[in-house]
């Protein structure tokens, strides 16, 4: 083999590489355009008053809402994070604190009245179930949870 062909093979290599460079830094320099950023519109959702007649007649109608239950009074209270609503009548409607709200230590009794901002979920018996293995609600009121379709998570709790 010839001596001299590596040095050749080795310049034409390093120009192969020069020139394709050479060749990207333009194609690059003729994409180099203005791009104005595309925002996606957030519906934010307006937190409104929940009514509580329609939470005690039809509590799956609410689930998604977002908003305010506004003075209304604590029927039991069933462990550190979770306590129910007396509605109209004899109704009472399940709501689970947040963690903050469990975190701060916020203990609430029967008899009560409180107004909540936080959103209605759905609810169902594995929730129940993970209310309490998680210690939310106390073993022995685990049969007191009532069996609506959807429970009320709190995010601000003030007393009135």
């Amino acid at each position: 083999m010839l001596r001299g062909a590596s040095t050749i093979l080795m310049v034409v290599a390093v120009l192969a590489v020069v020139g394709f460079m050479w060749w990207l830094d333009r194609k690059a320099g003729s994409l180099d355009t203005e791009v104005a950023p595309v925002l996606e519109e957030v519906t934010e959702s307006v937190p409104v008053d929940i009514n509580s007649a329609v939470l005690a007649s039809d509590p799956a109608s609410v689930v998604g809402e977002t908003g305010y239950l506004r003075s209304i009074a604590v029927a039991d209270r069933l462990g550190r994070g979770a306590f129910t609503l007396r509605l109209d009548g004899d109704v009472t409607y399940p709501v689970l604190l947040s963690s903050d709200l469990i975190q701060m230590d916020t203990q609430v009794y029967g008899g009560d009245m409180v107004t909540l901002y936080g959103h209605v979920f759905t609810l169902n018996d594995s929730i129940r179930s993970v209310w309490v293995d998680q210690a939310a609600v106390d073993q022995e009121n685990s049969s007191a949870i009532p069996t609506s379709p959807s429970f009320f998570m709190a995010d601000s709790l003030s007393f009135n």
